[in-house]
């Protein structure tokens, strides 16, 4: 079988093409989008559906359900407010809580009280740190 793994005879072939790309001379593209992938679980379906609704008039957000998890992309950046989504699951929720089904950021992620931020920010710079 040439190298190939056993059952998936386009291993190869996928691996020589991502080798490839990631040392191709088209370099690195900048953007200013983040991205989160949460663990689901029933609390974040409902800080999911809450995101949705905070950020509905935010034509860069896209939440993609693949199954056993959440990934959410956006343009500069969101944020959770986990008091708002603590009053709808109807328990106890803070943002620690959350920060167990984080799986994934692209961005610069921060905790400040009670909210979970992701933001293209440089924090010091262009935000002011959170205290």
């Amino acid at each position: 079988m040439s190298g190939a793994v056993e059952g998936h005879p386009d291993a190869l072939e996928d691996a020589e093409a991502l080798q490839e790309k990631m040392f191709s001379a088209v370099g690195v593209h900048e953007t200013r989008s983040v991205v989160l992938v949460l663990m689901k679980a029933d609390e974040i379906e409902v800080a999911v559906e809450w995101l949705r609704e905070a950020y509905a008039d935010n034509p860069t957000l896209k939440i993609e359900d693949h199954g056993v998890y959440y990934r959410i992309d956006c343009e500069e950046g969101f944020t959770f407010d986990l008091d708002e989504i603590e009053e709808r699951i109807g328990h106890r929720y803070s943002v620690y809580d959350f920060l167990v089904n984080v799986s994934t950021t692209i961005g610069r992620a921060f905790v400040d009280g009670d909210t979970f931020t992701i933001t293209t920010d440089l924090i010091g710079w262009e935000r002011e740190v959170p205290r």
